[in-house]
């Protein structure tokens, strides 16, 4: 009974420190100090990864998904240029699709914050997106995902991928729904949709993989773009809230083919062992 306890409780544990630390914990503190968003999420980061250790100290990194080689290391690195390359034009012309202009935080801060806004501030949003994505790479991906496989043998990884998806799209949709900060305006079913395409690749990407390497790129290159830019309306200088900015984004219909395509690809490539194993069965009944 102990023994339990000491497994799920710590489990409970992390995801309670992720949610106190890891979401704008500036607004428990009552503060306008900028540094606080990614000083507590990184810290959240360390005390995730220390109760892991101490509750599976042996294998923790693979609970984790971080157990990462060096050519892991080389492909996020190359895999976030990349796709940060791709975010970017992709988010430009579907803004612009839109009637939106799309201008990187990085370069146009002074413009829309005023001159003397200091860049220190900026990258202080940059290095959250940094620490929040790796802290829910981990727990809302490995640990959640590959805990799921391990546990219920019942459940298939094509299952978990899709499920996974499905809570993590309508998720969004709940957050902005009951959101405190922006509430009434509720993301299009298209928009929905999308997000639930993206959620399977990642959760593929996962559970194939087993380490969040490749799905970490793409949520902190995706992140990188989207959240630390400006989707403004170049004739009212008005920026939509998060979940309106969400539609224009998500909700468009090449977002919507795209992700859906890399869906379909990833889980074939999930199922690729079976289809090979499939194969190979009807070739031996066919030459018997």
């Amino acid at each position: 009974m102990s023994n339990r306890l000491k497994i799920y409780g710590l489990l409970i544990l992390v995801f309670v420190v992720i949610i106190c630390l890891n979401y704008n914990p500036q607004y428990y503190f009552k503060t306008t100090y900028q540094h606080w968003s990614w000083n507590l999420s990184l810290l959240a980061s360390i005390l995730i990864m220390l109760i892991m250790r101490y509750r599976d100290p042996v294998d923790w990194k693979q609970k984790l998904g971080i157990n990462f080689k060096r050519n892991d290391l080389i492909g996020f690195l190359l895999s976030t240029i990349g796709l940060l390359i791709l975010s970017y034009f992709l988010v430009d012309y579907i803004s612009r699709l839109n009637g939106y202009a799309f201008k990187p935080q990085i370069i146009y801060y002074k413009e829309y914050f005023g001159s003397n806004y200091p860049l220190y501030m900026v990258l202080a949003n940059y290095m959250y997106f940094v620490t929040e994505t790796f802290n829910e790479e981990m727990l809302i991906g490995a640990v959640l995902l590959m805990g799921l496989e391990r546990n219920f043998k019942i459940l298939d990884r094509n299952i978990i991928a899709i499920m996974i998806a499905l809570i993590f799209s309508l998720m969004h949709q709940a957050l902005f729904k009951w959101s405190p900060t922006q509430p009434g305006i509720l993301l299009t079913w298209t928009a929905i949709a999308s997000l639930f395409f993206v959620g399977i690749l990642r959760n593929v990407l996962i559970l194939k993989t087993r380490k969040i390497a490749y799905s970490w790129a793409i949520h902190l290159s995706f992140n990188f773009v989207f959240y630390a830019g400006f989707i403004i309306n170049p004739i009212t200088n008005i920026f939509p809230r998060e979940p309106a900015a969400f539609n224009i984004v998500f909700g468009n219909i090449i977002m919507l083919l795209l992700s859906g395509l890399l869906a379909v690809a990833s889980l074939i490539w999930l199922n690729t062992n079976k289809l090979i194993n499939t194969n190979n069965k009807l070739l031996a009944i066919i030459v018997v």
